[in-house]
């Protein structure tokens, strides 16, 4: 033993090391890209080598070895059984675990019937394998080299949301490029293991420059901000929001310090109550800037000292109305009327907000039939803080939002076509008024960069004639 150390010391100073190596493979050192990854799957039993020293990390990966590593993953039976597949009999080595994930729906087939066990499985499929076996949610925004009718144009999206995979650096992810034995051991570790996950920046956008992302990236991030709130509410009120607090949707100055108002208020969402946040972080980090407003906002919307909207749910637009107002101040300057003529105070907060929902929304609320009074609201000089009398109003009709939709909702379009890109500029595929079209992903944004809409875009599929056709749909269209 002291004749190995005294070796090992004398390499050492020579200047060598010995070599380590993940599982002991010789082909895979620490220096390999995924050797973490691979090291990882190994310990878990999820992957082995194609003999006791050799990974061989560069070999491409067959359909039916995705499918067994998949299973094994996730504990499926991997007993031999009989498929659904017509080249996939009992006896074949993965034929358990291909069944068992066909039953959970992870894997498919081929329209002939068969599974082709023996094909490299490809990026865009691996993503889908993955993407259905952990069943992701949160989609990224799209690849230029994806089209819509790409059966794994959802799934590439939310598999790189997740963190699991990533373009390559021109901006392409080359969904059917075959996927080697180490890029599938970092696709299945990243899904399995926290510590090994890619950063997925929201939208794109990197925090970490303290500088204002362009208009279409600032409406990614205030959408998907109010999609994944905990209190369900509507993007188009945030949206509405950030335009009456900062015009321009600006959070930062040139120098990257986030924009202060005389009277506090902090960045894009002019944040003025910082009790219980991180005052740093609302400076600094523009998405929980956002964050912070919509969690304000659900408060105000839970508040019982606030007249309600009847019968309006929470993904109606018009009953965030005076959640809308307590988010500035319930003072008399935001009163619905003048106290002194009950005539519609339409320069309150709240109402400019509406006002600009619908002028850069494209949409038309009913806030103009909320019949408020003058007595319905007391106000002394000497406080300026409203008293509600009235607790609730009736509301005939309201808007839902039509920005929380999803892969798979079927929706009816009053459009006047399809667009081949998501651009008001872009030509019109046309279809029937009112036609039933299917959503196949998440919402994308204009492909004007600088433009000042704020609505989404919907890539969808219907069929015309007989024929299946994809295309984006604008989302103050969309009827329930």
């Amino acid at each position: 033993m002291k004749k190995l150390m005294l070796i090992l010391s004398f390499l050492l100073v020579l200047g060598f090391s010995p070599i380590v190596q993940a599982a002991g493979f010789q082909d895979v050192q620490t220096s390999h890209p995924f050797y973490k990854h691979i090291n990882y799957l190994h310990d878990e039993g999820i992957v082995n080598g194609v003999d006791a020293d050799h990974y061989k990390p560069s070999n491409f990966v067959t359909r039916s070895q995705a499918a067994l590593m998949v299973a094994r993953a996730l504990n499926l039976n991997l007993s031999g059984k009989k498929t659904i597949f017509t080249d996939v009999g009992a006896d074949h080595h993965a034929s358990g675990a291909i069944q068992s994930a066909a039953d959970a729906g992870i894997i498919n087939g081929y329209p002939d019937g068969t599974f082709k066990p023996n094909n490299f499985v490809t990026r865009g499929q691996m993503a889908s394998f993955i993407a259905r076996a952990f069943e992701m949610k949160e989609e990224a925004l799209p690849f230029a080299d994806v089209p819509l009718n790409s059966s794994a144009y959802s799934d590439i999206r939310k598999a790189t949301a997740f963190g699991v995979v990533s373009g390559y650096s021109n901006g392409e992810f080359r969904p059917n490029s075959s996927v080697t034995r180490a890029h599938f051991a970092g696709f299945l570790a990243r899904a399995l293991n926290d510590d090994l996950r890619l950063t997925a920046d929201a939208c794109g956008y990197d925090p970490a420059t303290k500088s204002n992302p362009d208009r279409q990236t600032m409406n990614c991030l205030l959408t998907t901000a109010a999609r994944n709130a905990e209190v369900p509410i509507p993007a188009e009120i945030v949206k509405g929001i950030a335009s009456v607090e900062s015009n321009g949707w600006i959070h930062f100055q040139s120098n990257g310090e986030p924009i202060i108002s005389s009277d506090g208020g902090i960045g894009l969402m002019q944040i003025t109550s910082t009790a219980g946040y991180d005052v740093e972080r609302i400076k600094y980090d523009l998405v929980y800037n956002i964050e912070t407003a919509i969690d304000m906002l659900g408060k105000n919307y839970k508040r019982s000292s606030l007249p309600k909207i009847e019968n309006a749910k929470p993904e109606d637009l018009e009953g965030w109305y005076f959640a809308i107002m307590a988010y500035n101040g319930t003072k008399a300057v935001n009163s619905p009327v003048y106290q002194a003529t009950g005539k519609r105070n339409t320069n309150a907060y709240q109402e400019r907000v509406y006002q600009t929902m619908e002028k850069n929304g494209l949409l038309e609320t009913s806030i103009d039939l909320l019949d408020f009074k003058k007595e319905d609201f007391i106000y002394a000089e000497e406080t300026n803080n409203i008293e509600f009398v009235k607790k609730s109003y009736p509301l005939s009709s309201s808007t839902p939002t039509t920005e929380e939709y999803g892969s798979g909702d079927k929706v009816r379009y009053n459009g006047s076509g399809l667009r081949g890109l998501p651009s008001t500029q872009s030509p019109l595929i046309s279809i029937t008024k009112g036609s039933v079209v299917t959503i196949i992903g998440s919402p994308v944004f204009d492909e004007n960069k600088n433009s000042t809409n704020h609505f989404v875009w919907y890539p969808v599929q219907t069929v015309i004639n007989g024929k299946s056709v994809t295309g984006y749909i604008a989302s103050p269209y969309i009827v329930k």
